[in-house]
């Protein structure tokens, strides 16, 4: 029963950054494995990578190629998007 309290205490009173850092075995096999192993382990297999960009495509709306219309008046530096913002712009 007093383990559980006493680290029921250690929890509470020390952030888990903190905890995790001095864990003697986990820091040593962090600071030894290098920038490039650990991003490859992290990666995406390029096959999945694939799968997810096939169904992506399929789940996105398409973008408009062609831009919508829009409105100006004189020498006014605001491209609006309809007839009546143009009429009420201040800048006439």
């Amino acid at each position: 029963m007093r383990t559980r309290c006493v680290g029921f205490f250690t929890r509470m009173f020390v952030p888990r950054s903190v905890r995790r850092a001095m864990h003697p075995v986990r820091t040593a096999k962090r600071a030894v494995t290098p920038k490039a192993v650990k991003r490859a382990q992290r990666a995406m297999h390029p096959l999945d990578n694939a799968v997810y960009g096939f169904e992506r495509s399929l789940n996105t709306k398409r973008r408009k190629s062609s831009p919508s219309s829009v409105y100006g008046h004189g020498a006014c530096p605001v491209k609006h998007r309809t007839a009546a913002a143009a009429d009420k712009c201040r800048n006439r």
